[in-house]
């Protein structure tokens, strides 16, 4: 065009003076700078397109391109929320390029010139909703650049429509066709049975939550029309419409009329209902008396049963009191019998825990304030506030007994020769002991693994220890209401010594020592003056002990200033030796 105009205006110069020359050369010059400028957009600007969904669709950029034009960047992208922009196909210097692109875009778009239309179509494969909408074509030609916008809807065919009637109107028959998932809004026809259209009473159209229409399309029919009512939904845009029909059928000859007909069918049906009714409540009734009698006579089993179970148990009842009886006896023969074993056991002093005081003839010991000095043997207990008796048994029947007054923790019994007494001690017949302890007022435990707990009916104020080598037995009896308390078994297989430990203070309240009585006690109710006659009666004597004279001024074992006298005397109250 240049080089046209240039021919002419040559031509023409010839006729012309030389300033002419130099206003066409001028004009040539600002023709080529606007042919260099960005091309204007043109005016499909914001226009929208249609693809089918599952489809491709093609969007061509609304901006011109200047022919043989070679621009540095194309870019296709979405509009957002907040301002930004999201690339859905980019072009740079010729080649496609993945930068910031979405990534549910990738592989679906394709970028193609159309020199025809001057511009650029951007194709989009394998359409889906999330496709529709705005998008933006932007070319940039250095520093310059343009933009435009295009908007993609996507068409569905949605699903085939269905008919159902809603209801009967003076001879005439409601009908509602519905269907659904259809974009655009379809176009929706009714059609009688001979072929006619029929006018639409209502037409609802409305978006579902993925922006797709759902329709619901009302007409009627008269009640004696024979034939098919079809109802179509069509998307023009795709040209695919979608048809279901619902056949009218007419009345056999000399029929009844519908409301004789409903009648004819719901009275049996009611009649039936009815007696089904009576003889489902007259089943229920006799079901009733049934379960009702069943009961009755469940009732008069369970008190049958009832009473020869009273009567079993009676009888139970009274066997158990006898075979208790007999326990019972048993076990006063026992204890009888353990005492005719009866012999004097004394404390050894190497074994005693430093904090342990003994008395001068080794048959009382009480827990000190403090450690004595005394010579850290291997027989020593250093840990446990233990001691041994002198005595070793290999052989043979013992028996000794042992005051333990109003204390409230004591731990008595027989242990192994070889037991370990340097640290923390866990007595057990496994380690070599066989040991019963008060822990508190009324409870009791025989150290076995695990530990065996037990109540005792009346707290044993004397406790008598026996021993049968022989048959591996240590019974435990409390002397004060003549009862066993708990017997191990075992087979023995070294020498067994008798065990005391008087434990803690308990806060003042176990301060009272262990007394090994050197004769047999007798039930504390002798104490009562009332029984102390009868007991002088029967040739015992009672033994009356001042604590003052117990042990000698300025013994080693118990200072003169030690709480020991005041302990000492209510503990040997009541203590009796048998009449010579």
């Amino acid at each position: 065009m240049c080089v046209m105009a240039h021919s002419l205006q040559t031509s023409v110069h010839m006729e012309r003076p030389p300033s002419a020359f130099g206003s066409w050369l001028l004009g040539c010059l600002l023709t080529l700078a606007f042919l260099q400028l960005p091309a204007p957009v043109s005016g499909d600007a914001d226009k929208s397109y249609m693809a089918p969904l599952g489809g491709t669709a093609k969007l061509p950029c609304p901006l011109l391109l200047l022919q043989d034009t070679v621009l540095s960047e194309v870019r296709w992208q979405r509009p957002a929320h907040p301002p930004c922009t999201q690339a859905v196909h980019v072009l740079k210097d010729g080649k496609d390029s993945d930068e910031n692109l979405m990534p549910e875009y990738k592989g679906r778009t394709m970028l193609v010139r159309d020199d025809h239309k001057r511009t650029y179509i951007l194709h989009i494969s394998n359409v889906r909703l999330e496709d529709r909408g705005q998008y933006q074509c932007q070319f940039r030609d250095g520093n310059q650049s343009q933009e435009g916008n295009v908007t993609l809807q996507v068409a569905v065919s949605g699903s085939d429509p269905f008919i159902h009637v809603k209801g009967y109107d003076a001879g005439w028959i409601q009908l509602v066709c519905r269907s659904m998932g259809w974009f655009p809004k379809p176009w929706t026809e009714w059609r009688d049975t001979e072929g006619r259209v029929l006018q639409s009473l209502s037409e609802a159209h409305f978006l579902d939550e993925t922006g797709l229409f759902q329709i619901a399309v009302s007409s009627r029919v008269r009640n004696n029309a024979l034939g098919n009512v079809s109802c179509t939904v069509r998307n023009e845009i795709l040209g695919k419409e979608k048809s279901t029909a619902m056949v009218i059928g007419a009345p056999a000859p000399g029929s009844l009329s519908s409301p004789t007909v409903a009648l004819s069918v719901v009275l049996p049906i009611l009649g039936l209902l009815i007696l089904l009714g009576i003889w489902i409540i007259c089943k229920q009734k006799r079901s009733k008396e049934k379960l009702l009698y069943e009961q009755v006579m469940e009732v008069e089993n369970l008190l049958e049963d009832h009473a020869k179970e009273k009567g079993r148990l009676h009888k139970a009842i009274k066997k158990l009191r006898s075979e208790l009886k007999l326990k019972r006896t048993a076990a006063n023969a026992g204890w009888r019998r353990a005492r005719l074993h009866f012999v004097v056991v004394t404390l050894d002093p190497d074994t005693a825990h430093p904090k342990l005081i003994l008395s001068e003839d080794r048959r009382y010991v009480r827990l000190g304030d403090k450690k004595r000095p005394v010579p850290d043997n291997p027989q020593r207990f250093d840990f446990v506030v233990s001691v041994l008796g002198s005595e070793y048994f290999t052989t043979g029947c013992h028996y000794w007994e042992v005051y333990v007054g109003e204390k409230t923790k004591w731990i008595l019994g027989v242990c192994s020769d070889s037991v370990s007494r340097k640290g923390k001690v866990t007595a057990s017949p496994a380690n070599g002991h066989w040991l019963v302890r008060q822990s508190r007022r009324n409870e009791y435990e025989a150290l076995t693994s695990p530990q065996t707990s037990f109540r005792l009916k009346e707290s044993p104020k004397c406790v008598g220890v026996f021993l049968d080598y022989e048959a591996g037995v240590i019974s435990f009896y409390n002397v004060t209401d003549k009862s066993h308390i708990f017997t191990f078994t075992h087979s023995f297989s070294g020498p067994l010594r008798p065990f005391f430990e008087p434990c803690l203070h308990d806060e003042g309240k176990n301060t009272a020592p262990l007394v090994i009585c050197t004769e047999l006690q007798k039930s504390d109710e002798s104490i009562v003056t009332k029984q102390e006659e009868k007991s002088q009666a029967n040739g015992d004597m009672t033994l009356t002990v001042n604590p003052s004279l117990l042990f000698p001024q300025g013994s080693e074992l118990f200072p003169v200033n030690d709480t020991w006298h005041s302990n000492l005397g209510p503990a040997l109250q009541g203590l009796k030796v048998p009449s010579l």
